[in-house]
């Protein structure tokens, strides 16, 4: 896990460095004096790990002069990371408190999600203050069938192909529908890797009844031999707005913890969004 979460953090910063880089290619800007600096928030993010154990991410909210294009990835971490805060999730079997993991991570803690039930997460920092949120865990929807191969586009390259269908219920459903390349021996700590291919899907035009689609996964090239795990989770409508709009901003890091920030959030007291689900996840390794 503890490698997990450092790959997951420096994915984080690769980010960060790559908009950075690209805002030395603009014209220089001109001085500007007498523009108060913004408040600094606590942003909050999760990860559910198949175990169900959730995963919690606190950093600081910055502006674009707080870093620069020569700025080093870890120091970059040291300045967002919020690792002196208590974390605890309160659900109906109780109140569990989060372990520190390092670099903002705190999680390590099985909780058990039941469906229907409500989530409060309360984060204190002594330096930022308090925020917390409250999730409803929506009902859980599997894969009736699931298929994943090879696809040879004939340009030299190697997509993975999915062909997948479920059964729709009557209520409003927002689907995602994460891609990951993992490793076979190191299956729930890939999971985390930041660099998942993420499909979304709403159920408007097929609400109520079976659904079955097939996408390819970019732009990673696939090879025979490798494994990736295919998980599908019911997210809730605002969830959904949530992760269209980190899709629709390619250097989704950055925008997230930066300021100004447009993204809806659920976090009361700062930035981000809390949000539990309970996947359906598959692993498939290409022949």
């Amino acid at each position: 896990m503890k490698r997990a979460i450092q790959r997951l953090l420096f994915g984080f910063a690769e980010v960060a460095c790559a908009t950075l880089l690209l805002s030395s290619c603009l014209p220089d800007s001109l001085e500007v004096e007498s523009v108060p600096a913004a408040k600094t928030e606590l942003v909050v993010s999760s990860l559910i790990v198949p175990d169900q154990s959730v995963l919690v991410f606190l950093t600081r909210s910055f502006g674009a002069l707080d870093a620069s294009d020569n700025s080093n990835p870890n120091e970059l971490l040291d300045l967002i990371a919020v690792n002196d805060a208590v974390v605890t999730i309160e659900g109906p079997d109780g109140k569990d408190t989060l372990n520190f993991m390092g670099n903002g991570a705190y999680g390590g803690v099985p909780i058990s999600l039941k469906v229907g039930e409500e989530y409060l997460l309360n984060a204190i920092s002594s330096e930022l203050g308090q925020v917390y949120a409250k999730t409803e865990v929506k009902r859980t929807v599997e894969f009736e069938n699931i298929e994943a191969e090879l696809y040879y586009n004939g340009f030299n390259d190697t997509l993975a192909q999915i062909t997948y269908s479920l059964s729709d219920g009557p209520e409003r459903n927002f689907y995602m529908i994460n891609v990951q390349e993992v490793e076979r021996e190191d299956i729930l700590e890939n999971l985390l890797n930041p660099r998942a291919f993420t499909l979304l899907v709403p159920d408007a035009s097929f609400n109520g009844h079976s659904h079955a689609d097939q996408f390819r996964v970019f732009p990673r090239d696939y090879a025979p031999g490798d494994t990736i795990a295919v998980s599908l989770s019911n997210i809730s409508e605002d969830y959904f707005k949530f992760m269209q709009i980190r899709i629709d901003n390619r250097f989704s890091f950055v925008e997230f913890v930066s300021e100004p920030v447009n993204y809806p959030s659920n976090i009361v007291g700062g930035r981000g969004y809390f949000n539990l689900y309970i996947p359906d996840v598959r692993i498939f390794v290409f022949e």
